[in-house]
């Protein structure tokens, strides 16, 4: 049966077999999911997205800005009477992996449509082997004139990266910036996943872009007149 599969002898069986190996290849290039990563702890969290800067909180505002406009960010609320920026990025290009935020019962809508997938192909390969001998019997006059239209997803895959940071001014003129950031990726219209961003590298950036700017800020020559 498998040699018959592999090397159908009928025109019928040669066509469900080129359909059939088309179908798989689109169905699990669609099966793929963007790379996720595990959401840490909370105490692990608040530690990666917390840092204290000296200054007062207006001076540490406007370098969050500045930081989050030198990666790209949109800026969509600020109220610097309570210290809170929101900020968006849309891109093509993947800035950070999503943290899962679902548990881990059950199967995900990509593992069911997997699933079905593989259930499609094993009937495909049974009846590609009963109508190729089928075929044979009748002396292979059979012409299939059937064709599929089912086309996989074929737009780019859209990133949206959202940003929120609260800003809290401290007594010993100090002020604490907590940053959290979440993202969903689309294709053609269809969210494929969303979450957290919990990657070190991501917050990393953000800080370095802050401390620069603060440093430029403190060390910016004084005019004379």
């Amino acid at each position: 049966m498998l040699i018959r599969f592999i090397r159908p002898e009928t025109i019928y069986a040669r066509s469900l077999y080129y359909l059939l190996i088309g179908y798989l290849v689109v169905g699990l290039s669609g099966c793929s999911t963007p790379p996720r990563t595990e959401k840490p702890p909370t105490s692990v969290a608040r530690a990666m997205e917390t840092r204290s800067f000296s200054g007062d909180l207006k001076t540490v505002l406007k370098a969050s800005i500045n930081s989050l406009q030198d990666m790209d960010y949109t800026i969509e609320v600020l109220n610097s009477d309570v210290g809170l920026i929101t900020a968006s990025r849309t891109t093509e290009n993947k800035k950070a992996k999503l943290a899962s935020e679902q548990s881990n019962e059950g199967m995900t809508d990509s593992e069911k449509a997997c699933l079905t997938i593989g259930a499609i192909a094993v009937i495909a390969v049974i009846a590609a082997a009963i109508f190729d001998g089928d075929d044979d019997d009748r002396g292979g006059n059979t012409i299939y004139t059937g064709g599929g239209n089912d086309d996989g997803p074929d737009g780019p895959m859209i990133y949206r990266y959202r940003v929120t940071i609260n800003l809290t001014e401290l007594n010993n003129d100090e002020t604490n910036v907590r940053v959290s950031a979440s993202g969903e990726v689309e294709q053609d219209g269809k969210i494929l996943s969303t979450g957290g961003v919990h990657e070190p590298e991501f917050f990393q950036k953000f800080f370095a872009g802050m401390n620069q700017g603060l440093f430029l800020d403190q060390n910016q020559p004084i005019k004379t007149n």
